[in-house]
C-alpha cells in the first residue's frame, strides 16, 4: 500500500520537527514553496508554447524582455493556432509530463532544468489533418468532438507517441511571482529590407521589419505582397544576408517565396518565412541584415 509509514518512522519524523529550530523548518518550507512556484510558472508557459497559444505564453515573459518585444510581434513571430486547432493542441498539452531535474534559486534569479515527456504532434498528423488550420477549424462540431474523443482514447490505451527531452530555463522574480527571462537585450537584432522592381508591378512589405532573438530560437516573419496590375504575375525572391560572412549562421528553415508564387490581378497575399540564428554564431554578433529582392515574371 502506498505512502504508509510505520509508527517508528512517524515518531522519528515528529521528533526531528521538534528538535530542529523553527527558523530552519520555516526556511525549508519557504524554499520548497518557491521551487514549486517557479516550476508551476514554467510549466504553464511551456504548455502554452506547445499548444501555440502564444498570447497566453507572453503573459509569462519578463518585463525586461517585453520592453524589447511587444505582444503582437511575439505572437506573429511564432505563428499561433486559433479555433479548434488551438483546442486540440491544448488537449494534447494536458498530457505533457514535467519532472524538475534541478532548481537553483539565487535571490531574484532562478535556473531550472526540466525534463519532459510530450505527445509527438507530428505523429498525429493523419488524425488531425496534418495540422491544417483551415481544414480543422472548418470541421462540423460533431467531427471536432470525435477527434478530441479519439485523442482521449489514445491516451487511455497508451497509444500516444511521445518525445522526451531536457531543457534549462531562466526566470526572474517580479513582485510575488516569477517570469521567464530570455535576455533578448543581449541577443541578435535581425532587420528586414525589401527591393522590388522599379516598374511598379508589385508592392511588398514585411509585417515585422526588425526583431531581436537569441540563438536557437525559431521566429517567423511574413511578407505582404500586392499585385498592382490587372494581370496575374509570378513572384519569387533572392535572399541576401549581411554581413555575408555570417550568412551560414542564419538558417532559413522554411520560405514560401523561394519558388515562384502566383498572385492574381489586384490581390494581396501573405507569405511566411521561418528562421533560426544558429548557436555557433560568433560571440559578440549583434546585428544581421536580411534583404528580400523580388523578381517578377508575367
Amino acid at each position: 500500500m502506498r505512502f504508509q509509514l510505520k509508527p517508528v518512522i512517524l515518531f522519528v519524523a515528529a521528533t526531528l520537527l521538534l528538535v530542529l529550530p523553527a527558523s530552519y523548518v520555516l526556511t525549508e518550507g519557504l524554499h520548497r514553496a518557491e521551487d514549486e512556484q517557479t516550476v508551476r510558472i514554467l510549466t504553464k508557459y511551456l504548455r502554452a508554447v506547445y499548444s501555440r497559444d502564444f498570447k497566453q505564453a507572453y503573459r509569462f515573459v519578463s518585463l525586461e524582455d517585453k520592453r524589447l518585444k511587444e505582444e503582437g510581434v511575439y505572437v506573429r513571430e511564432r505563428g499561433p493556432f486559433a479555433g479548434f486547432t488551438l483546442e486540440a493542441a491544448k488537449k494534447l498539452s494536458e498530457f505533457i509530463e514535467f519532472t524538475p531535474a534541478q532548481v537553483k534559486i539565487d535571490d531574484n534569479r532562478a535556473r531550472i532544468t526540466l525534463a519532459f515527456k510530450a505527445p509527438d504532434m507530428n505523429s498525429l498528423g493523419t488524425l488531425l489533418l496534418d495540422w491544417d488550420e483551415e481544414r480543422l477549424n472548418a470541421l462540423p462540431p460533431h467531427e471536432q468532438k470525435k477527434l478530441l474523443a479519439s485523442i482521449d482514447s489514445m491516451k487511455r490505451r497508451g497509444g500516444l507517441e511521445v518525445i522526451e527531452g531536457q531543457e534549462e530555463f531562466n526566470l526572474v522574480r517580479e513582485g510575488s511571482s516569477w517570469r521567464l527571462f530570455f535576455d533578448w537585450a543581449s541577443g541578435v537584432r535581425v532587420n528586414f529590407t525589401t527591393i522590388v522592381p522599379q516598374d511598379g508591378v508589385i508592392e511588398a512589405k514585411p509585417t515585422i521589419k526588425e526583431t531581436v532573438t537569441q540563438p536557437n530560437e525559431l521566429f517567423t516573419i511574413a511578407y505582404r505582397v500586392k499585385n498592382l496590375t490587372d494581370k496575374e504575375v509570378f513572384a519569387r525572391i533572392t535572399h541576401r544576408v549581411e554581413p555575408a560572412a555570417l550568412t551560414e549562421h542564419l538558417d532559413l528553415v522554411e520560405c514560401a517565396l523561394l519558388l515562384p508564387v502566383r498572385i492574381p490581378p489586384g490581390e494581396e497575399q501573405s507569405y511566411s518565412s521561418t528562421y533560426v540564428v544558429r548557436g555557433d554564431i560568433p560571440d559578440g554578433t549583434k546585428r544581421l541584415d536580411v534583404t528580400y529582392e523580388f523578381k517578377v515574371e508575367h
